[in-house]
């Protein structure tokens, strides 16, 4: 790919997020900071602020639903991280439609697993909640899941 061929627009942030023109689902411009990280030195997390004055991250997340149940999840993928980058989050047994990218509707309604969620962006899933159990979502890059960005939900009868 030529440099010309790469799209860099701002984020409400501040930070310029750089992708190219064919939505290649990837953006990380941090080659030095990824060769210094590891899993001791970084936590990715995933942080349920659902409650303000109970806010949880990661495995101290335990959300429960009924088998049947539809539920709403906004997830927005923080720019001001240390180390901001996509991140494919992945839902253990239960399907999901996006719903909004950063509030644009999505007009193609495909049952998922996993989404892609872009650096700076927010998007809103409707998760159709059908197998019981105690289940895990993640982030899918090993090194994420690793180094603690997981949740556990529970689906009952």
């Amino acid at each position: 790919m030529e440099k010309s061929d790469k799209i860099v627009k701002q984020s409400p942030y501040g930070k310029k997020l750089i992708n190219n023109s064919d939505e290649i689902e990837w953006e990380d411009n941090m080659a030095m900071m990824n060769k210094m990280s590891n899993d001791k030195m970084m936590e990715w997390e995933l942080i349920d602020e659902t409650n303000p004055n109970d806010i949880k991250k990661n495995m101290d997340i335990d959300w429960k639903f009924k088998k049947g149940q539809f539920v709403k999840v906004e997830i927005f993928n923080d720019p001001r991280s240390m180390h901001s980058m996509q991140h494919p989050i992945h839902f253990h047994g239960q399907r999901f439609v996006v719903l909004t990218r950063d509030g644009k509707v999505n007009k193609n309604l495909q049952w998922k697993d996993t989404v892609l969620v872009k650096n700076g962006e927010k998007i809103e899933i409707l998760i159709q909640m059908t197998n019981s159990g105690t289940w895990m979502s993640h982030c899918h890059i090993a090194e994420h899941l690793q180094s603690g960005m997981m949740m556990t939900f529970r689906v009952k009868e």
